[in-house]
């Protein structure tokens, strides 16, 4: 099978969890060279997934003529800069979520795009999710969406407490900005925004057949699932939880329930892919409520507390999945996507660097909002 010649810049977080184990069984990917400026890091990562070389220098990656496509996943401030300069050496870029902190910053990669010829995609990685796609081929029957609600809420409270307040709007809900431009086929008219805290927030969106709302909070436990779709047509509804199952209401060419497997990642167990496939939002449900409660028991054999079995908890504590990324969000299918389309010249299904840029604007929107209390208008 033919494979693409890729580079990585960036082998931290999101790497780990997702680009470098997919990049390395994507079957259209051949993956050359990694790039970090911590050296150390970067010779683990270069280790496990036997990547054959690595430099902490990006500039060598991107002089190399092999590659034809490098993925930018290094800290959002950088990754609009790099990525323009990828395109302007010639190569194909895949970039990581959000492609910039500015609407400026996202013009640069727009323009660097259309000069270059070749493609910039931006991690929207969700386009691609199973659930997904097919929940906008049952509402594109359907006339498509007049109202859709989105609620995403997860442990923000501890996986962000790094970030700045109120930035969660610029590195989580760009991703579902972008879904709703993707389930409308168009660009808002008006976004609305109010906070009851920093980053415990409602979105209202206005598109010109629909309206939107988003409701995030980055205040539960992970028990709780984080994510459901709900979208209403012109005479039916579908709703996806998690990723994981899709019902449909009203719909009489398509089944009332589909279930679909999980993700998995090298290092961890994947019984959970199958769990889920076979009981979709029960299975879901049950899975985190006892990630939850072994966690829960972890955290009290931490303090002290007798625990008779111990070393199950222990392995169970270093093989049970991601909780956030067990489920099917499309990254896999979305980087060997890409990977065709670098090798056959076709135009990539993904979000582009003009995706990328709305994102942006809807965030800067949401921000502008927020703080003056008043509808901003594109």
């Amino acid at each position: 099978m033919d494979k693409a010649t890729f580079g990585i810049i960036g082998v931290g977080g999101i790497a780990q969890s997702q680009h470098l184990p997919n990049l390395t069984r994507a079957p259209h990917v051949f993956l050359k060279t990694a790039c970090d400026l911590r050296a150390d890091v970067l010779a683990q990562m270069q280790a496990k997934y036997r990547v054959p070389h690595a430099t902490t220098d990006y500039r060598e990656l991107l002089a190399d003529p092999q590659i034809a496509a490098v993925v930018v996943a290094t800290k959002e401030d950088m990754q609009a800069r790099l990525a323009a300069a990828a395109l302007r050496a010639g190569k194909h870029v895949y970039v990581e979520k959000p492609l910039a902190d500015t609407p400026e910053k996202a013009e640069q990669v727009v323009a660097a795009e259309r000069e270059s010829g070749r493609f910039a995609v931006v991690g929207f990685n969700r386009r691609m999710a199973p659930a997904y796609r097919l929940a906008r081929e049952i509402i594109d029957a359907d006339k498509g969406p007049r109202n859709i609600h989105y609620r995403i809420s997860d442990e923000y409270w501890d996986w962000g407490r790094n970030l700045a307040p109120r930035t969660r709007v610029i590195h989580e809900i760009c991703h579902l900005f972008d879904l709703l431009r993707f389930f409308t086929h168009s660009d808002p008219i008006s976004m609305y925004c109010v906070d009851s805290r920093p980053d415990d927030e409602v979105f209202v969106i206005r598109f010109p057949q629909c309206v939107a709302s988003i409701t995030d909070s980055g205040y539960v436990t992970m028990d709780m699932p984080k994510e459901r779709l709900e979208i209403v047509g012109e005479l039916g509804a579908v709703i996806v939880e998690e990723f994981v199952e899709l019902r449909t209401y009203g719909y009489r060419g398509y089944e009332h329930i589909y279930r679909f497997a999980g993700h998995t990642h090298p290092d961890r167990d994947v019984t959970h892919k199958y769990l889920l496939q076979q009981g979709g939002a029960a299975a879901l449900h049950a899975l985190r409520r006892m990630g939850w409660e072994q966690r829960e028991r972890w955290a009290r054999m931490r303090r002290g507390e007798a625990c008779f079995d111990q070393p199950e908890l222990e392995q169970f504590q270093q093989r049970a999945p991601h909780w956030n990324y067990m489920v099917d969000k499309g990254w896999l299918a979305a980087m060997d996507h890409f990977a065709e389309c670098v090798l056959s010249g076709q135009p990539p299904q993904l979000a582009r660097a003009s995706d990328g840029l709305w994102s942006a604007r809807m965030s800067a929107a949401a921000i502008q909002s927020r703080q003056s209390g008043q509808v901003v208008h594109f």
